[in-house]
């Protein structure tokens, strides 16, 4: 099915301007000239960034053919090179898949090594920034776009700017133009981002057909859902916080119907603020409001985010409120259920339902690496015509540049998906911003904490949105803009 791309939104200097629609076990070596280092890594233990943008899809463009990944050249009559890349790719379908692309780029250029170590998201927060800045980290990341993640290595010197080789390679004709200025910082282009996401809300259509339930219209229909759910034996929403950021996902929901995407825009220029009314409704709606109806597991702050899919996978959930990014695995380990996605149920008082969407996770080159052209080559087959078939049609990302693909097999649920980008900009279709990724380290900190200590009862909406209009005040300091990224 060919799909194209076409893409509006002004650059993150320009402050974001319109609203938008919006990755265990050890690590096998595969193909020649490939090594690979690996610990202890949880299984798909991964948290997509999205980049908030305008984004419309047409059945039609996407229909350009890229050549493979250019040969070396020159270089490969120099020495051998060891490039060390670090990946995010945990769960073991997509890691395979990530091994069989590297291996062709080294069977393509036999002087390149690529050491590879994967890390769930957690992992390679921790150990990134220094590992970078002292020299010992990989020479490539795939790493999460944004302020809070991305941002913080550029506002440190440790990425490389990519300007040069995206001319060289031609990287600005062959993505999307949006996705290129989502990991642009200070006017600097950074990252080649591989992922477009979108969050909401999967529903297992086949368990609510034969329990004679309905997917919730509006969020009073969810409470009356979730008692439902709970009478029949199962868990209404397969909620999951031990980690803490999987309430950002849940704020940037309800906070967009609340606020309505050009109130989040407006907080994210700091003008007004995260402790108004509105937002104490958002904040409401799914951390008071479902918390005491009972639709969320017991414990959920103790329950990891893989642990809390698995509840939805094997059908203890009907609900499971996440990113696109889940459909690998959705399609994997749930062969006899048919699966859809919608957005968040509607709030009361709000402007009505809302996708959030954007660009995750995006390659980028550390500055200290001793081999910038090959790491740029790498990058560049990367995209190619050859890879882009597998990142599309093995991992099922939703990737934000030129492919064909028509020799791809898209799914339903990627139909599905797909169609919903492709409505984007229509009548009664809004695309709101994912909060987490424009928004600085000490409001996320805020965000992690507070919404779990408010899922334990330890904390009132009202607290909660006055923590997060302090945290902001303390990451974005003389009243700076969310800078861009």
């Amino acid at each position: 099915m060919p799909l194209a791309a076409q893409f509006s939104r002004r650059t993150m200097a320009e402050r974001v301007t319109m609203p938008v629609p919006a990755g265990p076990g050890t690590l096998l070596p595969s193909g020649a000239g490939m090594t690979v280092k690996s610990g202890a890594r949880k299984e798909a233990e991964k948290m997509p960034r999205s980049r908030p943008w305008i984004i419309a899809l047409s059945a039609t463009a996407l229909l350009f053919s890229l050549a493979a990944g250019p040969l070396l050249g020159d270089v490969q009559a120099q020495e051998p090179v060891e490039l060390r890349v670090w990946d995010q790719f945990t769960n073991p379908a997509e890691s395979d898949n990530a091994d069989a692309i590297y291996a062709a780029f080294t069977e393509q250029n036999p002087n390149v090594t690529i050491t590879r170590e994967a890390f769930s998201t957690d992992q390679i927060r921790d150990v990134v920034n220094t590992a970078i800045s002292s020299g010992t980290g990989p020479d490539l990341i795939f790493y999460d776009a944004g302020p809070g993640y991305a941002g913080v290595l550029a506002d440190a010197n440790l990425l490389l700017p990519l300007d040069d080789y995206a001319a060289q390679y031609g990287w600005d004709e062959r993505i999307a133009a949006p996705a290129a200025e989502a990991t642009t910082n200070d006017g600097v282009f950074l990252g080649m981002p591989l992922q477009t996401d979108l969050i909401g809300m999967y529903y297992n259509q086949t368990l609510l057909e034969q329990e004679g339930m309905t997917i919730p219209e509006t969020l009073d229909d969810l409470v009356a859902f979730c008692g439902e759910a709970t009478e029949k034996g199962y868990i209404p929403i397969a909620f999951a916080d031990a980690e803490g950021y999987e309430a950002f996902w849940q704020f940037s929901m309800t906070a967009n119907q609340t606020v309505g995407p050009d109130g989040i825009r407006a907080l994210l220029n700091n003008e007004g603020s995260w402790d108004s009314p509105e937002i104490v409704a958002a904040i409401e709606a799914f951390f008071v409001t479902l918390r005491d109806a009972g639709c969320l597991p017991e414990d959920s702050v103790a329950i990891p985010y893989d642990d809390g899919n698995s509840l939805f996978y094997n059908g203890e959930a009907l609900l499971n409120m996440t990113g696109s990014w889940l459909v690998a695995e959705i399609e994997e380990f749930m062969p006899d259920y048919e699966v859809g996605f919608v957005p968040f149920p509607e709030i009361e008082g709000g402007v009505g339902r809302v996708w959030i969407s954007g660009v995750g996770s995006a390659w980028y080159i550390s500055a200290a690496t001793q081999h910038p052209d090959e790491a740029a080559a790498f990058v560049d087959y990367l995209f190619s015509q050859e890879a882009l078939e597998k990142w599309i049609g093995v991992s099922r990302y939703f990737v934000p540049v030129d492919a064909d693909l028509a020799n791809i097999d898209v799914s339903p649920l990627s139909s599905q998906i797909i169609e919903t980008l492709q409505a984007a900009g229509g009548e009664g279709v809004q695309f709101g911003y994912n909060v987490d990724v424009l928004a600085p380290p000490e409001f996320n900190e805020a965000m992690s904490s507070g919404f779990q200590a408010m899922l334990v009862g330890d904390k009132t909406a009202e607290q909660q949105a006055t923590d997060l209009q302090a945290a902001w005040e303390e990451g974005m300091p003389d009243s700076e803009a969310t800078p861009s990224s």
